[in-house]
């Protein structure tokens, strides 16, 4: 986390776009943002995941989210929104029934197939194909695309259909599973690649959230755990956020009170 803020603090670009999720920002001073290309680095143990909510604090809402996107149910809006919701509420969309553009429940539980295997959640595949050929390169979750209303084929479930700003698309494009030997046993790795992540505001939830999935699915498949190899397209920081980066997070050590 340090890295990472000096980095963007050194050598961040300064990027004006003119949308943030679902809202128009252009010409918004605070939303100017320092930004990085093709962030990427490896992760290959997390001794301590408190580190990763430094800046927000929201680990309880990481467990609760992670909780509905294993649930094997599309849900949408859910309860875990609620535990942070300073972040979440402003994108609630509707007037009757309030509801999100999109979740990760609604894309990783979406219905599919495999073999002779009906109604399975896409993550329901991903486990039996890495049971069934352990050294497959197809199993990849993908998370940015979206569907077709099943009930009207409604092009708004699609997330090209949001180009404009519309609605909120997904920052992550998605989650590939690789089951793969490191000299002490077969172990799952998960590749987890991002268009784009606010590195004060959600960084820290979509790293932990990733290697959760990764231990899910190892657990599931019957193999151990590996590392995590992350590409941010666009690693930025809000112009609000500036502040932060020239701080270690060694100097918010004894002010924070983490959500356990």
């Amino acid at each position: 986390m340090s890295e990472m803020a000096r980095e963007l603090n050194s050598y961040g670009a300064i990027v004006k776009p003119k949308t943030y999720q679902n809202k128009v920002i252009d010409g918004i001073d605070e939303f100017q943002t320092k930004e990085i290309i093709c962030q990427q680095y490896a992760l290959t143990n997390m001794p301590d995941p408190d580190f990763l909510f430094i800046y927000t604090h929201t680990k309880e809402w990481a467990n609760a989210e992670f909780e509905e996107r294993v649930s094997g149910k599309q849900i949408n809006p859910g309860k875990a929104w609620e535990l942070n919701k300073d972040m979440w509420e402003q994108f609630l969309v509707g007037k009757m029934f309030r509801k999100f553009d999109y979740t990760y429940s609604e894309r990783i539980n979406n219905r599919s197939k495999y073999n002779d295997k009906r109604d399975l959640t896409c993550l329901g595949v991903i486990i039996e194909l890495l049971k069934d050929d352990p050294d497959t390169r197809k199993a990849v979750l993908p998370i940015f695309g979206g569907t077709i209303d099943p009930y009207y084929g409604d092009l708004n479930y699609t997330d090209i259909y949001h180009y404009d700003g519309s609605g909120r698309i997904p920052c992550s494009m998605y989650y590939d599973f690789l089951i793969r030997d490191n000299n002490h046993g077969p172990q799952l790795n998960i590749c987890y690649h991002q268009r784009s992540a606010d590195f004060v505001g959600h960084f820290g939830d979509d790293v932990y959230l990733a290697w959760m999935l990764m231990n899910y699915v190892a657990d599931k498949v019957g193999v151990n755990p590996g590392y995590l190899f992350h590409t941010i397209d666009s690693l930025h920081v809000y112009k609000k956020d500036w502040d932060i980066l020239s701080n270690s997070i060694d100097d918010y050590g004894d002010k924070v009170s983490y959500n356990n």
